[in-house]
């Protein structure tokens, strides 16, 4: 995003201050669709093309959440005639996962999904690891949703090869050793459980006695900014360590996490 915004502001500082309204509008308009034809749609494509190179036949393909250039890729090795499955793992509370199986699915692959609490089982199974990311940032680390870390911490003690798929346009100039400095906070709101529906008085004397307690407990819960002393965070990135990333794949070809930065000014120069 730090990229194409800079890439607009340069083009905005270029323009001719003496242009008519409407001309300026229409060529940034033009500006920014062949900014994301070019770094995002054509790049996609061909990361693509060469990370289905990384799958062979029988491989078992893992990945986490859902990523629109992991798929890519994905669809890509099963229209080459490729025969492997996908372990799709997935968390709370986006279960952005199930899209992607569903996804997958119906694209005729075979897939396998499980909650984030089965990552230990997928280990065993999998052959490749490959993530997409948000972020690669400038000491080789990947920024992406939170729980990938995990992930490849458990594929990296597993010996299974950890694969970034990520466009140069998503290569930072910036440095990050956790996710508490630079991250985003999704609502909190998100993490509870919906409210359960209000029971009729006859349905409440059915229950035990324990059962309401734990409904209230519950219920409480939703009133969460009113309990003293609780607080609840819902962060949207994680930051996993270079020594867990075996390669990078980006419209350039296959760069080791170290090379990110010489990529990113070679990729974003002038921006």
């Amino acid at each position: 995003m730090g990229n194409a915004i800079r890439y607009l502001k340069k083009i905005i500082g270029e323009l001719d201050p003496d242009q008519q309204e409407q001309d300026v509008k229409k060529f940034l308009c033009e500006e920014i669709d062949r900014f994301i034809r070019e770094r995002i749609t054509v790049t996609d494509q061909a990361i693509a093309e060469l990370a289905s190179n990384q799958i062979k036949d029988g491989s078992v393909v893992l990945t986490y959440a859902k990523s629109s250039i992991v798929e890519k890729t994905i669809l890509q090795a099963h229209a080459n005639g490729k025969r492997f499955r996908v372990i799709v793992v997935d968390s709370r509370p986006l279960f952005e996962g199930k899209k992607l199986a569903i996804s997958l699915m119906n694209a005729g692959v075979e897939v396998e999904y499980l909650p984030f609490s089965g990552i230990a089982h997928a280990v065993k199974e999998a052959t490749l690891l490959l993530l997409g990311a948000h972020s690669m940032l400038s000491n080789g680390r990947l920024q992406s949703r939170v729980g990938t870390a995990s992930v490849a911490m458990q594929a990296h003690k597993a010996h299974i090869p950890v694969i970034v798929c990520c466009e140069s346009v998503k290569f930072s100039g910036k440095v990050a050793l956790d996710s508490i400095v630079l991250n985003e906070v999704a609502p909190s709101e998100e993490l509870l459980l919906p409210k359960p529906p209000a029971r009729g008085p006859q349905q409440n004397t059915d229950k035990k006695d324990n059962e309401d307690e734990d409904e209230g407990q519950l219920r409480s819960l939703h009133d969460w900014k009113d309990i003293k002393g609780l607080q609840i965070l819902n962060l949207m990135y994680d930051i996993t360590p270079a020594d867990y990333i075996r390669m990078v794949i980006c419209e350039y070809g296959n760069v080791p996490p170290s090379s990110v930065p010489a990529v990113h000014r070679l990729a974003n120069e002038g921006m």
